[in-house]
């Protein structure tokens, strides 16, 4: 691929394209156009990062997402994306029929691929390598503190170290500054695993609850031969607002889960009890 070449086409789309698409509505695009995938067939992908800029190779034609590259914002609501699908002439590019705009999420569903790479900072490019897979161009970017992952559905969610739980409803995951993140709005859960080898379930479940605060309540504690886990809530204070919490940790003679759920409704309690009935180690 000819990097410089792409790079020059972002650029024409950004400074030709915007003013041509941003006046057209999404009805009309859609019936000059038949998109590879119908509005009913998107499904939340990602979080709402902004709109993007893809060429009709991907939500036309259907090939997966060859070359992309992030400019800064030029506008509210954008998110600087910009998609090619491989073997955009730059007649092709010059065309501004041949691309519109998409909302990041909606490209995310064309091209699951892209998702890893969504939160890298403006001034970033990425290719398909020969082996199919996209990467980062420049190895002097650093990688974000924070890392969109492909999401969960309902049903059993396997967590790294052998932990497990089911959960109700597709929700979005990423990894957050050394934390492993699933949330929906309204709800979100942090998760955090370690070994623990030489130290006693019975002391690690002390040391969890001596330090906890004295205004917990709804306290549980579960112990089984191979396995044992605590819960409480919390009505704390986070940035002077209430916010409802529950804390679950799970412990075997090796492996130890914590889980931090946070929550805005009552009736978030239902996905909590889930987690918490449902939560099981294959050390176990």
């Amino acid at each position: 691929m000819n990097r410089i070449f792409f790079a020059a086409l972002a650029l024409v789309v950004s400074a030709c394209s915007v003013n041509q698409h941003m006046s057209i509505s999404k009805e009309t695009v859609s019936m000059k156009k038949k998109f590879k995938l119908e509005s009913v067939e998107i499904e939340r992908m990602v979080p709402d990062i902004g709109s993007s800029f893809a060429t009709d190779m991907i939500t036309v034609d259907g090939k997966k997402v060859d070359y992309m590259v992030r400019h800064e914002a030029e506008r509210e609501g954008d998110s600087g994306w910009l998609f090619y699908g491989g073997g955009e002439s730059q007649e092709y590019i010059d065309d501004p029929n041949n691309t519109s705009i998409f909302s990041v999420n909606t490209i995310a569903n064309y091209d699951p691929d892209i998702i890893g790479f969504l939160t890298y900072p403006p001034g970033t490019e990425i290719e398909r390598n020969s082996n199919g897979e996209l990467q980062v161009i420049d190895p002097k970017i650093n990688k974000p503190e924070v890392i969109f992952f492909y999401p969960v559905d309902e049903g059993t969610v396997q967590i790294i170290n052998n932990w497990s739980f089911n959960v109700s409803t597709r929700m979005l995951r990423r990894y957050d500054k050394g934390s492993l993140v699933i949330w929906r709005p309204g709800l979100t859960i942090w998760l955090e695993t370690y070994s623990s080898n030489d130290i006693s379930i019975k002391s690690r479940v002390e040391k969890i609850l001596r330090p906890a605060s004295p205004e917990r309540y709804d306290l549980k504690e579960v112990h089984q031969d191979e396995m044992s886990k605590i819960r409480y809530r919390l009505d704390e204070c986070i940035e002077g607002k209430k916010q409802s919490s529950a804390y679950i940790f799970g412990f075997t003679d090796t492996q130890e889960i914590n889980i931090s759920i946070y929550f805005d409704d009552q009736e978030s309690i239902v996905e909590v009890d889930k987690i918490w009935n449902t939560l099981l180690s294959k050390d176990a």
